[in-house]
């Protein structure tokens, strides 16, 4: 199984999937800091300089971690999105498979192996929004190991549905297919924080049903929540709108999605066991 691991992130590299999305990163990183520096440092020579920096710095601080999202979400998707369906369309597979190897090592070892790297990827990229925002504007949101280990269980959401897919559907099906269900979860979490601002329970059902089909916005949500509130106030509720979040996700909601990540991974053990290759 860890050897498995091991090859999976060897793997990544000799196919530059991790360099292309670390270019990516450090080119969004660069221009979200730009925007950071001269906004803020802008906005302080208006006239109502102290209220609204008081204010923008929150807001920077949830739109690096919203967009910086889509990007690990990218790297998540993009990197399992053939591991199994992939190896099996060009023969890969069938030098692994009659070894004496059991399918559940193969899948638990790809997931163990992406996981890590998205993981570590995920940690820095969050630690360096903090410390982007923290050094421009002087917000001084904590590093909390609870909000990191939130924010690496993200692309682990979007891994166990991409390993789920990988076991059935073509690469390029799944990748249409994963990123859909994402783009459900997103839209369907703006939809809730819009429904909260205008009192409208649908929307807020909505987004409800929206983050049982793919909760990694629901974890983002309580994130943003945990970072940007303080006793009666929330500056995420206030301003960042449908960036932000109105309540607070329960403990209930990563109950279930840790359950969602294990039923996505069993499945995947249980296709990839039966499939005839």
């Amino acid at each position: 199984m860890f050897t498995i691991a091991a090859l999976t992130f060897k793997e990544m590299v000799r196919r530059r999937i991790l360099l292309v999305t670390i270019v990516l990163a450090a080119a969004f990183l660069a221009l979200y800091g730009m925007g950071v520096h001269y906004g803020y440092k802008d906005m302080g020579s208006s006239h109502y300089a102290g209220p609204m920096q008081a204010l923008i710095a929150p807001m920077f601080l949830s739109l690096g971690l919203y967009f910086g999202s889509f990007i690990i979400a990218f790297l998540a998707v993009m990197a399992a999105v053939g591991s199994v369906s992939g190896e099996i369309e060009n023969g890969v597979i069938y030098a692994v498979v009659p070894r004496p190897l059991r399918r559940l090592d193969i899948i638990l070892g790809k997931f163990i192996g992406y996981g890590l790297m998205l993981s570590v990827f995920s940690s820095l990229f969050y630690v360096a929004v903090l410390l982007i925002v923290h050094y421009n504007t002087g917000l001084n949101a904590p590093v909390r190991a609870g909000a990191i280990v939130l924010f690496c269980l993200q692309p682990v959401i979007l891994l166990a549905v991409t390993m789920f897919g990988t076991t059935f559907l073509s690469t390029l099906a799944n990748g249409i297919g994963c990123f859909m269900l994402y783009a459900v979860g997103v839209v369907g979490g703006m939809l809730e924080q819009i429904g909260h601002l205008a009192h409208s329970q649908v929307l807020v059902n909505i987004g409800i049903v929206s983050s049982l089909v793919m909760p990694a916005d629901a974890v983002y949500r309580k994130i943003v929540y945990a970072l940007l509130s303080a006793p009666g106030i929330s500056f995420s509720s206030m301003m960042m709108g449908p960036f932000g979040s109105a309540s607070e996700p329960s403990v209930w909601m990563l109950v279930y999605t840790g359950l969602y990540i294990v039923f996505f991974l069993s499945m995947s053990i249980r296709i990839f066991s039966r499939r005839d290759i």
